[in-house]
């Protein structure tokens, strides 16, 4: 769904950027940035999301779609003998 679908939904509900914004206490740049995938908000992508009965990950997946974690490289630190020395 791109920006002119989710303006288009949220304007048969009764919903302007600018009501939403003073809804969660935001301004409607914020809000317009979300519409369009130009900002991560996500208190306000969650609020459009539930207005419009979807979720954020459908709204918006690439954002918000699942990224496992890659683990931290660990410094390569050579094993030590009892000693403190390497072996």
């Amino acid at each position: 769904m791109d920006a002119i679908d989710i303006s288009y939904r949220l304007k048969r509900l009764g919903k302007t950027q600018s009501q939403i914004a003073r809804e969660l206490g935001v301004r409607q740049g914020v809000v317009s940035n979300v519409i369009h995938n130009r900002a991560t908000a996500h208190g306000v992508a969650s609020y459009i999301a539930d207005l419009l009965e979807m979720r954020v990950e459908d709204l918006w997946p690439e954002r918000y779609r699942f990224k496992p974690r890659v683990p931290a490289r660990r410094a390569l630190i050579p094993e030590t003998n009892s000693d403190g020395e390497v072996p």
